[in-house]
């Protein structure tokens, strides 16, 4: 039997969920919830009958349906605001509500029964079932793909991480309660950040970092997070209940991943107009701590009962601004700066604020805004929080990260030390490394301070992409491959990463598959910076014709772009003196990308022409500079 409900077909033989010709990732107990809500669609059905039929009587928590039946609704376009499909029948439980019609088999509409194309993240997944006789050459590319990922991240002795044995806990973003308004999930997502920093105080404990952790935000199914964290053990899940009042619940549960059971569970009540909302996100930590057997520290205990700020208000523009930070596009940016200045404003204190601000800077002049007039505002930040707390490993790092993207070479290593002396567990400390190596040239240390790096964040995506960058530019073509097909496994709907891995593709030779990546990559994110790597791809395989009309479309954009790719755009049509006039216009803009300019595969031409060893003078990474270097 088939159940279509609006646009969406629920085929019960074949466990998918599809609209129109495209399936819909489902995860298995969310469709059983879902078929078993539309079967018994003329009651209201209580959480007990839910837990006994669709659970089959395992021991579950209030949290687990609440999530279950939020993905249910989010997957048949529907939230608990809306509440179109699955009603919330407050104190008694859950009603399917929207119109269902049923199919038979024998008349199921030719595309319900047609085959449907594979997605970008599940196409490569597919191809090795298709063919027996397949197999044996799919293995053999995995064993070689496995091979080249162990030659960059075991180049040498490994140094062995201090938390090793320490259990390995995710927090996978908290979720709002079915029957409450979305507009409350920036809320959750902080009281996520929250428990992850509050996790991290804990030196007994090995804890996911907030950006991998928020990779599975749309997908927290067990399956999903065993394939890209295998080693993790303990997931945290929690659902923020806000009611009448601004009266506050926070149900937590801890899952044991590899045994499959509840370690623990518990509700925390209390309000979101009172500082009592931090207590609960220290008392979550020390319960996970406790749950697991892990001593806590006199003085991590003293962390855990400092608050981020007392000013509530304050509090709240923060959560609204690292809402607009998440976002991460042009206008988006700007708004967050605003409301992190505002939060700021009411509480000067306010440390977290401070961080924040600085990274929505850094990445405005990363993708959006010319460096040199960013730059300043970066540092400006950071000095504001360091005045409050100048030992923070935070700060350093971040300073560190900076300093390294503006070429001040000797600044980035003093504060990327003094960060991992503070602090060792920051895998943004090891980015930094990995592009002040990069620079200077030094390929076997950048593989080493990337293997750190992901170890530390292995989800982080904008290392993902940095990364890549840093292993193609000293000619690790190799690593590079191995780094950039695993990251894009791990983050198959983001652009940057197909168009990077393009640039590396045609610098390794392989023009044909730099081309459609690059392509891949236009095609997704669709930004001027793609263009113009799609121009690069296209220029060195020959079809020069496209290059030009690809730069004049990424300049009626009327947004920034590295005249530094643009560069290497103009060089892939022979025309250096373009290229050596967009350089110089880059080291006056100060140009991150500068920082490959040594050791750029794609400037090979220009190494011989004196104006190329001025540049490298401008950017502090000419020979005499070099040699003054700490390594």
């Amino acid at each position: 039997m088939k159940y279509r409900v609006a646009e969406y077909v629920i085929d019960t033989a074949r466990y998918r969920i599809s609209t129109g010709e495209v399936p819909i990732a489902v995860e298995p107990k969310v469709f059983d919830l879902l078929v078993y809500l539309i079967r018994h669609r003329d009651r209201v059905l209580s959480r007990e009958e839910l837990f006994q039929e669709v659970w089959e009587g395992r021991e579950v928590s209030d949290t687990t349906l609440s999530n279950h039946v939020k993905n249910a609704r989010k997957i048949l376009g529907d939230s608990g605001e809306l509440q179109k499909t699955i009603q919330t029948i407050r104190g008694r439980g859950y009603q399917f509500i929207a119109p269902v019609s049923e199919i038979a088999d024998d008349v199921a509409s030719p595309q319900a029964n047609k085959a449907l194309p594979p997605s970008p993240a599940a196409e490569q997944a597919g191809k090795p079932a298709a063919r027996a006789w397949r197999m044996p050459l799919a293995i053999a590319v995995v064993a070689l793909l496995a091979v080249a990922l162990f030659a960059w991240v075991r180049f040498g002795p490994a140094d062995a991480p201090a938390d090793a044995g320490a259990p390995y806990v995710l927090v996978v973003p908290f979720d709002v309660s079915a029957d409450a308004s979305d507009t409350w999930q920036p809320f959750a997502d902080q009281v996520t950040r929250e428990v992850i920093r509050n996790l991290r105080k804990i030196s007994g404990l090995r804890v996911v970092p907030t950006p991998s952790a928020f990779s599975f935000k749309d997908d927290k199914s067990h399956g999903h997070i065993r394939s890209q964290l295998p080693e993790v053990q303990y997931v945290l899940d929690g659902v923020v209940s806000i009611s009448g009042g601004n009266a506050l619940r926070i149900t937590a549960e801890l899952e044991d991943l590899k045994e499959g059971r509840l370690v623990w569970d518990k509700d925390y009540e209390g309000r979101t107009d009172d500082t009592n909302l931090f207590a609960m996100q220290s008392q979550i930590a020390a319960a996970v701590s406790d749950s697991l057997k892990v001593a806590i520290l006199a003085e991590e205990r003293r962390a855990l009962k400092e608050f981020p700020t007392t000013n509530l208000k304050a509090y709240e523009l923060y959560v609204a601004g690292t809402h607009e930070l998440e976002l991460l596009n042009q206008e988006s940016l700007p708004r967050a700066i605003g409301l992190f200045d505002q939060a700021i404003a009411l509480d000067p204190n306010f440390f977290d604020a401070y961080i924040a601000r600085s990274d929505a800077y850094r990445q405005l002049f990363v993708y959006f805004e010319p460096p040199a007039s960013m730059m300043p505002a970066v540092v400006d930040s950071l000095a504001a929080a360091q005045e409050l707390r100048p030992d923070s490993a935070e700060v350093w790092s971040s300073l560190g990260l900076t300093y390294v993207m503006a070429w001040r070479w000797k600044d980035a290593w003093i504060a990327l030390n003094k960060a991992k002396r503070s602090d060792p567990r920051l895998a943004q400390t090891e980015l930094g490394f990995a592009l002040y190596y990069s620079g200077l040239g030094d390929a076997e240390k950048v593989k080493h301070a990337l293997a750190a790096a992901n170890r530390l964040d292995p989800l982080n995506a904008e290392m993902a992409d940095w990364g890549n960058w840093a292993l193609f530019m000293v000619g690790e073509s190799a690593a590079a491959r191995a780094w950039v097909e695993e990251k894009i496994r791990q983050h198959p709907d983001i652009g940057v990463l197909y168009s990077g891995a393009g640039v590396g593709a045609y610098i390794a030779g392989d023009l044909e598959r730099a081309v459609a990546l690059a392509e891949r990559g236009a095609q997704m994110d669709g930004s001027p910076v793609a263009l113009i790597m799609l121009a690069q791809a296209y220029g060195h395989a020959g079809q020069k014709e496209k290059v030009l009309p690809l730069l004049a479309k990424a300049a009626s954009a009327g947004t920034y772009t590295c005249p530094y790719e643009s560069a290497a755009a103009y060089l892939s049509i022979d025309d250096s003196e373009r290229a050596i006039a967009l350089l110089n216009e880059a080291v006056e803009k100060r140009s991150n990308c500068l920082i490959f300019l040594r050791n750029d595969p794609r400037l090979a031409v220009l190494r011989t022409d004196p104006r190329y060893a001025v540049l490298l003078a401008r950017v502090g990474l000419d020979d005499a500079a070099l040699a003054s270097y700490r390594r």
